[in-house]
């Protein structure tokens, strides 16, 4: 049979087509609204990834590695073997490893609303890989930075010891 006049849609299709998107946004909307706790995640892995590094690289140079966490300023510098003496940044060697987040694109919004490591907000490895505040004691409980965005937050551990990192 040929069609004659102005092609069109029937309605099955429209109401086919308009089936489709409902379904396809309402898989869509879970993953929409965990966008916010990206950034959170992110950032906690960051944190956490710096804190694994100045371990390994205790460990690997023999010289104290560590980081000093500025939670109003909301940032952190990976130093050696003293706070005033930041490393270079592996990934920039033109830059020295401090990381702020209302900088970063993918961390703007995230707050360091707290670190403490025994009595400091510091934390260093020593050629063991062992955890210390900034004093030089080892630490005696676990070190945390606490991280927040949108009323969430996220803790980054290290054990006393082990320095074994953590995110939860």
């Amino acid at each position: 049979m040929k069609r004659t006049g102005a092609d069109g849609f029937t309605l099955i299709e429209l109401v086919l087509v308009i089936a489709l998107m409902a379904i396809l946004a309402w898989i869509a909307y879970p993953k929409i609204a965990v966008l916010s706790e990206i950034r959170l995640d992110a950032a906690a892995r960051r944190v956490a990834a710096d804190l694994r590094y100045a371990q390994n690289r205790s460990i690997g140079t023999r010289m104290v590695h560590g980081l000093y966490f500025e939670p109003a300023l909301g940032r952190y510098t990976v130093y050696a073997p003293t706070v005033a003496t930041p490393i270079t940044d592996p990934g920039d060697r033109g830059r020295t490893l401090r990381v702020t987040f209302a900088q970063k694109v993918e961390y703007r919004g995230v707050a360091i609303t707290s670190a403490t490591f025994g009595a400091t907000r510091a934390v260093s490895f020593d050629y063991f890989g062992v955890p210390r505040d900034s004093g030089g004691s080892d630490l005696a409980a676990t070190g945390r930075v606490i991280l927040t965005y949108q009323g969430q937050s996220d803790t980054v551990e290290v054990a006393p010891g082990t320095g074994a990192v953590t995110v939860r």
